[in-house]
C-alpha cells in the first residue's frame, strides 16, 4: 500500500467509494475548516449521487461552521459504533494520525478493510486499508474537489462553498506558502459552481463574538520575543477562557497574529486545555516547524504544526524555545 503512486491511491479509493452504498466520513479531533468542509462536501454530494452518507465528530462542533451542515450535523462518538457497522466504507478525512481521533480512535482500529483515508498531511500512522495521502495538495478539500470530478458526484452551490471553505481556511486565504496553481484551479471551480469567497471570508472571518476579541488581547499581553526577535511566543491560559468568556474553538488562526511583525520567523501559541497543554506552531518559510512537533510527539505539515503535552505549561515553553533556538 505504501509503495503505490499518488494516482494509484486516488484511484483505490475512489472505486471503493463509487462501490460504496453506505458511507461514514470521519472529521478529526479540534477540527478545522479543512476537515469540516471536506466532510460536509463528501456528505452532499455522496447523497446527490443515491447513497445513505453521514459526517461523524468526535468534537465539539465550532459554531464558526455550523452553517456546513445546515440541519444535519454530524453525528456524535456515541453513534459511530452502529454507523460504522451498517456502512460498506468509513472514510477519515484529513488526517492519518490516531492521535487526532480521540474519542473515536479505539473503534477506528476494529474497522478494517472498509477504512479510507484522505488526507495531504506527512505525519501519519498506519490506519487505512486504502488510504490516499498527498502531501503536496495545500488542502484535503483540492484532494476531494478532484475526487468528487473522478466520481462524477454532483457538486452543487452548498457544496462548492464547503469545499471552498476547507481550501481558503487551510491556504491562510490563498496567501500561505503551501497555495500553488492547483489550489488556484480547484478555487476556480468551486467559484464557477457558486462559491463566493467575499461571502465566506465575512462568514468565517468577520463574524466573531466580542469574547474571541477579548481573548485575542489577553494573548497578544503574553507576548514574548526570543531570538532577536525572530521567535515570538504567545500564551493562553485557563484564566484567560474563564475571564473572557471565550471557547478553546475560537483560538483558530490567532497564532497567525505575530507574523505582523517583518522580523518573525516563528511563532508558537501554548494554550491550557482541561486535559493538556496545546501547542500551535507556525512557521513563514525558514523553519520546518512539524520536525520540531515530531520531537514532541506531534507533526503536521512544515508551515504549520502542532502537539499536546502532559506538563506545565512554563515548562514546555522553555523547552520549545530551546528547540527553536537551534534552527533559528
Amino acid at each position: 500500500m505504501c509503495a503505490k503512486s499518488a494516482d494509484e491511491s486516488r484511484a483505490v479509493v475512489a472505486t471503493r467509494l463509487a462501490a460504496a452504498g453506505r458511507l461514514v466520513f470521519v472529521c478529526h479531533a479540534r477540527p478545522d475548516g479543512d476537515t469540516l468542509g471536506c466532510a460536509a462536501a463528501m456528505t452532499r454530494a455522496a447523497r446527490a449521487a443515491g447513497k445513505q452518507a453521514r459526517a461523524v465528530l468526535s468534537d465539539r462542533l465550532p459554531a464558526q461552521y455550523a452553517w456546513l451542515f445546515g440541519s444535519d450535523p454530524p453525528a456524535p462518538p456515541a453513534e459511530f459504533d452502529a454507523l460504522a457497522a451498517d456502512a460498506d466504507a468509513v472514510a477519515i478525512l484529513d488526517t492519518c494520525a490516531t492521535a487526532q481521533l480521540d474519542a473515536l480512535s479505539g473503534a477506528i482500529g476494529q474497522i478494517g478493510a472498509k477504512l479510507l483515508v484522505l488526507d495531504h498531511h506527512a505525519t501519519r500512522d498506519d490506519l487505512g486499508a486504502a488510504r490516499w495521502i498527498d502531501t503536496s495538495a495545500a488542502a484535503t478539500g483540492v484532494m476531494v474537489w478532484e475526487l468528487l470530478g473522478e466520481l462524477g458526484w454532483p457538486v452543487d452551490r452548498l457544496c462548492a462553498e464547503a469545499l471552498a471553505a476547507a481550501i481558503l481556511t487551510d491556504t491562510g486565504w490563498l496567501r500561505f506558502s503551501s497555495t500553488d496553481s492547483r489550489a488556484l484551479r480547484a478555487v476556480a471551480g468551486l467559484v464557477e459552481r457558486g462559491a463566493r469567497p467575499d461571502a465566506l471570508y465575512r462568514r468565517l472571518y468577520q463574524n466573531d463574538r466580542p469574547e474571541r476579541m477579548r481573548l485575542m488581547t489577553r494573548m497578544l499581553d503574553s507576548l514574548e520575543w526570543h531570538c532577536g526577535g525572530r521567535l515570538a511566543v504567545l500564551t493562553i491560559r485557563d484564566a484567560d477562557f474563564e475571564e473572557t468568556g471565550a471557547l478553546p474553538e475560537e483560538t483558530e488562526n490567532l497564532v497567525n497574529e505575530p507574523f505582523r511583525v517583518g522580523s518573525v520567523q516563528a511563532v508558537v501559541l501554548l494554550s491550557e486545555m482541561p486535559d493538556c497543554i496545546r501547542a500551535s506552531l507556525r512557521s513563514r518559510d525558514r523553519v520546518d516547524v512539524a520536525a520540531v512537533a515530531q520531537a514532541f510527539g506531534g507533526g503536521g505539515h512544515a508551515r504549520a504544526a502542532g502537539l499536546r503535552a502532559q506538563t506545565d505549561l512554563e515548562t514546555l515553553k522553555d523547552r520549545l524555545v530551546a528547540a527553536f533556538k537551534k534552527v533559528l
